[in-house]
């Protein structure tokens, strides 16, 4: 322990601190800690623990009565060693139980997060996150195995989700986990007045021993009046996973490598695509952000997947026209007595073919078998309300406690028909045109629910939840749950 001196040495040993996360308007906030620290805190480590459980109660026509139970542990680490070294991970181990059939897992990508098959009725999985920075002044390097995110949609990210996972009662089965997994990636930062350049190069997961790479570069701009533009390019590819032949003549990517010109700064995507042969998925968007109105938003997101004449985005009669869409209008923070208030509105389209590739699966859009983008996945759309309000105990034995209570309505509509699963691989032999939501084809719900969420102290969250579903997907969804947290 060389590397440590005297002040770092006795802070960690006898200068170790419990800080309490303030509980002011959130539910998210960081549970209390652990922090050990040297005396000028230089050097600063915290350490937090989590135990989570959950039980869902579901009916659906495609699904009947059925209970799944989760129990999790969470650990947290986070801190910095100097002010330019951060660093941040977490890691979750989790038993389920239900009382329908658990299938085998054989920790192949195309199966979800891979878990362990206990019995016919128990799974245990686990899943980790890292990251880490370090700040050389003229630019940022990053690395970790965590989730991205990109754009300020609240609901459904068209561009990158990261970890956002929504339920959708077509995932209701035990064949696998519907989460994101996080992807490893290294990366660096570039920062000049109000603009922001940052690109990642990422390992995403398809198939056993089958390369698949993706790029992103992405540029901020922070403009006067709160109004920030966002502007991101990604390049997607892989080596060959179908076993049997695809009909499409540039389909063969067998032993498809690692492309190290994608990692330079500055250049489009679609400029090196050329010179690499022409081979890859390329995806262009845009995002905005409109705060000039205090306490109000004014946002959206539009992804433009490889498409060959942005001018021709509208025109239906060639299936390559691929785009989605989230827009939404949010108001947050409006204050009402002693309670805090929150609204938005978003909707969602998503064209057919969106986050496919007729390659297959070594250029699709996904990783872990869950989409990259939106999990509402190709032709679909979604319009989504939700108001939530907070407030905190002024006084008495639980002062400072938080209620918080949402309210929440949806319409979905997913069509089933080729081109609407992210699997699906066009052909020479396929349509050539597209139809957005075909009337046969299309299935359409109504989800309208709630939740209530209570904090009593930092170290204990209570949950309960309730949603209805009518349409297509009939019945219902309750859950109940809480969590002790240091």
């Amino acid at each position: 322990m060389k590397f440590m001196n005297k002040n770092l040495y006795w802070g960690l040993f006898f200068a170790v601190s419990v800080n309490a996360a303030s509980a002011t308007n959130s539910f998210n906030e960081s549970p209390a800690h652990f922090t050990f620290t040297d005396s000028a805190r230089h050097h600063e480590v915290n350490i937090g623990a989590q135990l989570v459980d959950s039980l869902a109660i579901t009916n659906l026509t495609n699904a009947p009565t059925h209970y799944d139970n989760s129990a999790s542990v969470r650990l947290f680490l986070n801190g910095h060693f100097t002010e330019r070294f951060l660093f941040n991970a977490s890691v979750k181990v989790s038993t389920d139980h239900t009382n329908k059939e658990i299938y085998d897992n054989f920790y192949n990508p195309s199966e979800g997060i891979p878990y362990n098959k206990q019995s016919d009725n128990k799974r245990t999985w686990d899943i980790f996150a890292a990251n880490a920075s370090y700040d050389l002044d003229a630019v940022k390097l990053l690395a970790g195995f965590d989730y991205l995110s990109m754009g300020p949609a609240r609901r459904n990210h068209v561009i990158l989700r990261g970890e956002q996972s929504n339920y959708r009662p077509w995932q209701d089965s035990t064949s696998r986990i519907y989460e994101p997994a996080p992807t490893p990636y290294f990366g660096y930062q570039f920062e000049l007045g109000p603009i922001v350049y940052s690109q990642y190069a990422m390992k995403l997961f398809e198939k056993k021993n089958f390369g698949k790479y993706m790029h992103v570069h992405r540029l901020d701009l922070n403009l006067p009046k709160n109004i920030t533009f966002g502007l991101s390019e990604t390049a997607l590819y892989g080596s060959t996973t179908e076993e049997f032949p695809n009909p499409n003549e540039d389909a063969d990517s067998t032993g498809r490598e690692f492309e190290w010109a994608y990692v330079i700064p500055f250049i489009p995507y679609v400029f090196q695509e050329h010179l690499q042969g022409d081979q890859d998925n390329i995806s262009l968007a845009f995002d905005l952000s409109v705060k000039t109105i205090p306490n109000w938003e004014f946002y959206g997101e539009l992804l433009w997947d490889d498409m060959k004449s942005p001018t021709s985005m509208f025109d239906d009669g060639w299936w390559g026209n691929k785009w989605a869409t989230s827009v939404g209008i949010a108001r947050d923070s409006l204050k009402l007595g002693s309670s805090l208030w929150n609204w938005y509105l978003e909707y969602t389209r998503v064209e057919p073919w969106v986050y496919t590739h007729h390659k297959g699966g070594g250029y699709t859009y996904r990783s872990y078998s869950q989409s990259l983008g939106t999990d509402l996945g190709p032709n679909s759309q979604e319009i989504y309300s939700e108001v939530s309000g907070l407030y905190k105990v002024e006084s008495g034995l639980l002062k400072d406690a938080l209620f918080k209570g949402t309210l929440h309505a949806s319409a979905v509509a997913k069509d089933t028909a080729f081109g609407g699963n992210i699997t699906d691989m066009h052909t020479p032999e396929s349509a050539t045109d597209k139809k957005f939501l075909n009337d046969k084809t299309t299935l359409h719900y109504v989800e309208v629910g709630g939740k209530i969420e209570i904090k009593p102290w930092d170290w204990m969250t209570i949950r309960a939840g309730y949603d209805r579903y009518f349409g297509d997907y009939e019945g219902f969804r309750a859950m109940v749950g809480g969590s002790f947290q240091y």
